[in-house]
């Protein structure tokens, strides 16, 4: 019986990672980050959290009026993605519910217990708004980062046209928290929920924003949608350089080599079976949505993702080296700034994939 071709792929992906791990050989260029002169960005944590379950239940519509005032560019998203409130008319009925809910309260005293102090997650957060005052220097800087609990809908907030991101920490509470397992998120989703990806994840928070109002997809095709993609994590990526790739693509480290030491194989058959230019999103889906991994058969789900990033990021240093030589005029941070602007104009895949090859 004919072995089925996915599975003949990812034995020769396994026999491919087997001889790069025999000969310790790669030609994967070394990450380039630009040297930013000055001082970082002190960004604010705002333990909104704590504000909100300090509120008075007997003086809800005066305290609320006060964190309104105090927090003006949060408070009322925050009451309308989470609490869900609409009608104000209902609103302080629905906050002295939330308020008054024993989960909530468990979550809350669960918090404190986990994110007592937020050093690491300060470092981090504050490399995120410089990197990103580096490359969007007339934009509103990034100064402020409120810590909630977002009822587990969902880990990525930002504004960045308003100065802020979020940080929901009641996703961040470690695999095997009981919600998650109640709420059935699946154990790949779960292996991120933790302080580690927080800021990774806050990043990419960021670079969506950016991208939905800066970039569109060329077409509906798989490569259209990886470079796509792939757009948004190169600028996760230059806004973050300095934490792991694993973190920042939601792969544990052996996920991570694993895409790394597979890249010309994944390539070669996304290629070989005419998967690029294929729309039928059954076939697709897998490469562009995060999934559980399988590794004797297959490849981290989103991976066409991660190989959408590694054309982008070609594409990148191509066009930073041509803009040296052809504009030595320009400062550095210049010529960083009109490749991302480049990449966010550029729609047309071919463009991408001619200046791409993928790693021996």
């Amino acid at each position: 019986m004919q072995t089925p071709k996915i599975i003949n792929i990812f034995f020769f992906i396994n026999s491919f990672l087997f001889f790069l791990t025999s000969c310790n050989t790669s030609t994967r260029e070394k990450k380039y980050v630009p040297e930013i002169k000055g001082g970082n960005i002190e960004v604010e944590i705002i333990r909104f959290e704590n504000e909100f379950f300090s509120i008075d239940a007997t003086k809800i519509p005066q305290e609320i009026k006060l964190l309104r005032e105090k927090y003006p560019e949060f408070v009322n998203g925050y009451l309308a993605s989470v609490l869900g409130v609409r009608d104000t008319s209902m609103e302080n009925q629905i906050i002295a519910g939330y308020l008054n809910f024993k989960d909530a309260k468990i979550t809350y005293d669960t918090i404190q217990k986990v994110f007592n102090k937020l050093d690491q997650v300060q470092k981090e957060i504050n490399e995120l708004a410089t990197y990103y005052q580096y490359y969007f220097p007339d934009a509103k800087p990034l100064t402020k980062a409120y810590t909630y609990m977002c009822e587990y809908h969902g880990d990525r907030l930002a504004l960045p046209e308003e100065g802020f991101v979020g940080l929901p920490l009641d996703m961040s509470l470690g695999i095997g928290y009981p919600a998650y397992t109640f709420s059935k998120f699946p154990m790949y989703d779960q292996r991120t929920c933790n302080r580690e990806h927080l800021v990774a994840k806050a990043a990419n928070a960021v670079a969506q924003n950016i991208i939905m109002t800066s970039s569109e997809t060329g077409g509906s095709h798989l490569i259209d949608l990886m470079i796509y993609n792939g757009k948004t994590m190169y600028l996760t990526d230059i806004l973050i350089p300095n934490i792991a790739d694993s973190l920042k693509f939601g792969f544990s480290s052996f996920q991570m080599e694993y895409c790394e030491k597979g890249e010309m194989a994944l390539y070669n058959y996304l290629s070989e079976n005419e998967l690029f230019y294929s729309g039928d999103r059954k076939k697709i889906s897998k490469y562009i949505t995060k999934g559980p991994f399988k590794p004797n058969f297959d490849l981290p789900g989103n991976s066409g993702t991660w190989l959408g990033y590694r054309i982008i990021l070609s594409y990148a240093n191509h066009y930073r080296k041509s803009l040296k030589q052809s504009s030595p005029e320009l400062s550095e941070q210049r010529i960083n700034q009109q490749v991302l602007n480049r990449i966010f104009e550029e729609k047309d895949p071919q463009k991408f994939l001619l200046l791409y090859k993928p790693p021996k």
